[in-house]
């Protein structure tokens, strides 16, 4: 059995005296998408600021491509091809979009120009509003501009931390068609989504989480319809 691309191991983060995150491991494939879904405060986005390298972790760590990377610093990790897609997108409003591309690809130079022609190819509209002030593209622009800033980098892992808050549900579904289309390119995805059977419908793998710990685990499609999981979290459609 191959190793996995990203492993997190018994992993504690804590805000001062409260624990945010009480000892959660799981695991992705090289390839796969892995979804963490459960209620608000449930350390989902901690969990993801913590493989980032944007939080400090009171114990635990993170194991990526094999190696530890718990005290790695975040541009370190970006570097390396572990990259976040942030909540709420944190694009900068005040540069262009062009300009907000080249500052997801500063750390790779050498394909900086071709990476940016992908995404305008992959992202026609942003190709269109290349020089137009990011903040004043709508919000699933702003959005499909984060997902398209990460892959600047060009990830071999890539963190999603709710990309359909707030968005249309016409936009909501355009924005899981290009997670898709990241996922069979052979990127590893870790998508955290507050829209749990959307995310699980989407995923090969999920883990349920509830105050911090992992409740429940299993194959995406096994928990869609388990009835834990949907009496707690899905719901009726």
């Amino acid at each position: 059995m191959s190793t996995p691309i990203l492993v997190v191991e018994d992993l504690v983060v804590a805000y001062g005296q409260v624990e945010a995150v009480r000892g959660v491991s799981f695991h992705a494939e090289a390839g796969a998408l892995i979804t963490l879904v459960g209620a608000n405060g449930a350390g989902k986005t901690s969990i993801l600021n913590a493989i980032a390298g944007l939080v400090r972790p009171r114990s635990g760590r993170v194991l990526y491509a094999g190696k530890d990377v718990t005290r790695r610093p975040a541009h370190r990790l970006v570097a390396d091809g572990l990259v976040q897609v942030p909540e709420g997108r944190l694009i900068l409003g005040t540069l262009t979009v062009e300009e907000n591309l080249q500052l997801g690809g500063w750390q790779q130079r050498s394909t900086q120009a071709a990476s940016i022609k992908e995404m305008y190819e992959r992202f026609p509209l942003l190709a269109q509003r290349r020089a137009l002030p990011a903040g004043a593209l709508s919000g699933g622009e702003q959005q499909m501009l984060a997902i398209a800033r990460a892959l600047v980098a060009r990830p071999t892992v890539l963190l999603m931390d709710e990309p359909s808050m707030g968005l249309a549900p016409k936009v909501v579904d355009e924005v899981f068609r290009v997670i898709a289309q990241i996922r069979s390119s052979g990127t590893t995805v870790v998508l955290v989504e507050q829209n749990a059977r959307r995310a699980l419908r989407a995923a090969d793998y999920g883990y349920v989480l509830e105050t911090g710990q992992v409740a429940h685990e299993g194959a995406a499609s096994e928990l869609l319809t388990d009835p834990r999981v949907v009496e707690a979290y899905l719901g009726l459609e």
